[in-house]
């Protein structure tokens, strides 16, 4: 076991080795009245059921993600262990889909849980770790802003497996759910920061049909067909059916946005229709381009995350880092971004997980769901 030194009033601890005696022994030193936020490496699931049965009466609330932030270095082992204050508002609840969207019903229930909890003044946080494959996590944030306007800010991430498989992955003392969110209230906290400084070129093309996160045709015609033409216009790349994975990541998807950077929809799986999936919704009509992914030693979003959310304050800084940028990336490459980051927040230790898709609060406290960024949310 390789704790980390607790950093009051913030209290986290990574478990490299998450045995029954290892998590008992972490739990057993932690301070009186706070719960716990852990985050589960996908290798390690079985270690929900064993958080569960040390928890006893605390709160426990969490996520399988597929790897860690620790020690400034990232992990494919082990749990994270971050305290929460324990009355914090929570909500587990599957997500029922109905037409690609998650029902009327199921978005109310969220929406009346973060409007009952949060502050009506405004200044609280919904915090969310949802189920990748839900697909619509875009639309359901804006549906949930429809309702809240502005009485929250916004963070959080989507978990899951890296293979995009199904599998149970948010949880509470109780339950681990499959197609499911988990939604906290962060009282006095800003939101998230996010920045990936992908960039591209100006030429659109629409996405004609979509269900969710899979883009059926863009300008009427196969999608893996036009990534292909566009792979080669603008990139003088020849994309195949073979050679998809070797360059998607570093290529993704963006969605033109008229204020912020472009929101990137990494493409993950071809279909045997020529359909893509992506990493994130992508509705019908929206305009595409092909992004260039940010270059290795380019340290200018970890940097610019750092530095805004140590502005905001907190004892310390929680990061969602895009598992696909870490892919792109490359481990020595991605580390120096978390170095990076971690230098403009200083003195703030930082602590995190690798995820597939980010949410925080964009222009004003309007919601965003991207993927490819370096998500940082300070954490008091």
């Amino acid at each position: 076991m390789m704790p980390i030194t607790p950093h009051p009033p913030t209290h986290w601890t990574y478990l490299d080795t998450a045995t029954p005696n290892a998590i008992a022994a972490a739990l057993t030193g932690w301070p009186a009245g706070q719960g716990v936020l852990a985050l589960v490496c996908e290798r390690e699931t079985g270690a929900v059921e064993r958080l569960q049965a040390a928890a006893g009466g605390r709160l426990l609330t969490g996520a399988v993600v597929p790897g860690l932030v620790a020690h400034r270095r990232f992990t494919r082992q082990g749990v994270l262990l971050v305290a929460i204050d324990g009355q914090t508002p929570h909500l587990l609840t599957q997500m029922p889909q109905q037409d690609g969207r998650a029902t009327a019903a199921a978005v109310a229930a969220l929406s009346e849980f973060a409007g009952a909890a949060a502050s009506p003044d405004g200044g609280d946080t919904l915090f969310l770790l949802a189920d990748v494959l839900l697909g619509d996590t875009a639309s359901m944030l804006d549906r949930l802003y429809a309702e809240l306007g502005d009485q929250v800010h916004y963070a959080g991430a989507c978990a899951g497996s890296e293979t995009f498989q199904s599998m149970p992955c948010v949880f509470d003392n109780d339950t681990c759910l499959a197609n499911g969110v988990l939604a906290l209230i962060l009282a006095r906290h800003p939101g998230a920061v996010l920045a990936h400084h992908y960039r591209g070129s100006d030429a659109l093309w629409a996405a004609t049909a979509t269900t969710g996160s899979q883009v059926e045709t863009i300008d009427g015609r196969p999608a893996l067909e036009v990534y292909q033409d566009l792979m080669a216009r603008e990139y003088g790349i020849v994309l195949t059916r073979d050679t998809f994975y070797q360059y998607a990541v570093h290529f993704p998807f963006a969605l033109s946005r008229a204020q912020g950077e472009p929101l990137v929809r990494i493409p993950v799986k071809v279909g045997d229709d020529g359909s893509v999936l992506c990493s994130g919704e992508v509705r019908e009509n929206a305009l595409l381009t092909v992004v260039r992914a940010v270059a290795p030693g380019n340290v200018s979003a970890a940097s610019e995350a750092g530095a805004s959310a140590r502005a905001q304050g907190g004892a310390s800084l929680m990061t969602f880092y895009c598992a696909g940028r870490y892919l792109h990336l490359g481990d020595e490459a991605a580390t120096a971004e978390l170095d990076a980051m971690a230098e403009a927040a200083a003195p703030l230790p930082l602590f995190g997980a690798l995820c597939l898709g980010e949410i925080g609060s964009g222009p004003g406290l309007y919601p965003v769901f991207q993927n490819a960024t370096i998500t940082a949310v300070p954490w008091h």
